[in-house]
């Protein structure tokens, strides 16, 4: 007996109910074939309710809006200690992150900058850092920097550059800049080209560094004609009506910091998303400071919204923008890998040379004790420990690799130390020889001399 669907698909429909069904599959009309049906069947009595019906199915159009591009302070604590909240940014693989007041000097750059591509490698990762010539109250230079990272999924093509500045500007305040503003230009696959500005503004208080950033960052986006800008980042000063709770009137230098912003906007005709939130509290007072701009490009309404800090001790909050997915399609080959860095990998006579300390050094970290009849559970657990121990240990070695690798490069070409030190006692020896052959049988020997023959 075959089953009742299929009969109705051989032997046709019959009946009230089999009219019913053979309706619902008719193929659906959309584009004008619809709309002229609708034309023709619609009248004043009955409504033109199919249109809307249609629209629903075939005629609406959907910006598919997601929050892709994040900017956060991570303030005072930097990059080290708030590395937990960052890499949870990572994680949701937004397309931009843009991080200020990192805090990375630049000996921990290239570190930091391989730790993350290590931990998320479909990310481009750009660092900018300057250290100051004004030191806090544990004598320690103050480190300015900022972080960006570009999904290469959605750009694949990056280059960072460099933004020029005047010959006028004091020379600190030059180097600061080097380190709060950072430029990145990325494509998209399909060839729209895109500038983004990470900046982490001076603060108030500052009132000329305020007035060289702003001038060194108007000068550029000035000389970029049709090119599309998004910047984001902490701007230290708010537009009218986001402060809150502050004394009135307000203090000179926030009412300065205020103006220069709404100037440099109406210089360069830029395009403001005020945030109805604050971004940054205070002990009594809170402010929309974090702020997204945009030049020859327009994004959403309410395309920028602040999310709670997760940190209780960092006081910005993360700023979410939505970017319409239209102008930042995906890569169609997502199973395209970058080629390996071989540049990273330790070499085989350094392994040799340090294969005994890795031992010790694993030995004393792991545990192999168990009891008489251990779990699954403790069994997975131990694993993962001796895991986690084993990538510590091989990343240390790495970094000791690296390290000995840069050393290297600091030499000469085709030197390494035993020939530097033969190269140093040939010379000496010449100039003993040299020496030697100019003296007299009376003349006293000279330091040199003297040196090389105890050598011998």
């Amino acid at each position: 007996m075959l089953p009742g669907s299929l009969t109705e698909n051989i032997f046709g429909f019959t009946g009230t109910y089999a009219r019913k069904q053979q309706a619902s599959l008719a193929p659906i009309l959309t584009g004008w074939k619809r709309w002229t049906e609708f034309n023709t069947t619609s009248t004043e009595k009955i409504p033109k309710e199919g249109w809307l019906v249609n629209l629903r199915i075939s005629g609406s159009t959907s910006t598919n809006k997601v929050e892709k591009a994040v900017s956060w302070n991570v303030g005072p604590y930097g990059y080290q200690r708030g590395k937990k909240e960052i890499h949870k940014i990572f994680e949701q693989g937004p397309h931009v992150i843009c991080l200020q007041d990192v805090r990375i000097p630049k000996r921990r750059k290239k570190s930091v900058k391989r730790e993350l591509q290590r931990l998320f490698p479909h990310y481009w990762i750009y660092i900018t850092t300057a250290q100051s010539s004004r030191k806090d109250c544990r004598d320690r230079p103050y480190v300015y920097s900022v972080l960006t990272a570009l999904h290469s999924a959605f750009f694949p093509n990056v280059t960072q550059m460099r933004c020029p500045h005047s010959k006028q500007m004091d020379s600190d305040i030059r180097r600061e800049i080097d380190g709060r503003l950072s430029i990145t230009q990325a494509q998209t696959p399909t060839g729209t080209t895109f500038q983004f500005m990470n900046i982490y503004q001076f603060t108030a208080a500052n009132s000329m560094g305020q007035t060289d950033m702003w001038t060194t960052t108007e000068n550029w986006i000035n000389k970029q004609q049709n090119n599309r800008i998004i910047m984001q980042g902490d701007l230290n000063c708010a537009h009218p009506g986001c402060r809150w709770d502050y004394a009135q009137p307000l203090n000179k230098d926030l009412g300065t910091a205020d103006n220069k912003l709404e100037n440099f906007l109406r210089n360069t005709s830029g395009h403001f998303y005020a945030q109805q939130e604050h971004t940054w509290k205070g002990k009594e007072c809170q402010a929309a400071l974090d702020h997204v701009l945009t030049w020859n490009y327009h994004l959403p309404p309410q395309t920028a919204r602040p999310i709670p800090k997760s940190h209780k001790k960092i006081d910005h909050c993360q700023i979410w923008t939505q970017l319409p997915h239209l102008d930042f399609p995906k890569r169609a080959n997502t199973a395209h890998t970058t080629k390996p860095d071989f540049s990273q990998r330790i070499d085989t006579v350094f392994f040799k040379r340090h294969v005994e300390d890795w031992k010790v050094r694993i030995k004393t970290q792991i545990q192999g004790d168990l009891d008489e009849n251990p779990t699954g559970q403790a069994l997975a657990d131990l694993i993962h420990k001796e895991q986690k121990i084993l990538a510590k240990e091989v990343r240390w070695l790495q970094d000791k690799a690296w390290k000995a690798r840069r050393r290297a490069g600091e030499r000469r070409e085709h030197r390494n130390k035993t020939q530097n030190t033969l190269l140093k006692r040939i010379f000496l020896l010449t100039a003993a020889l040299t020496e030697t052959a100019l003296l007299r049988p009376k003349d006293r020997i000279k330091g040199a001399t003297r040196r090389a023959m105890q050598g011998l």
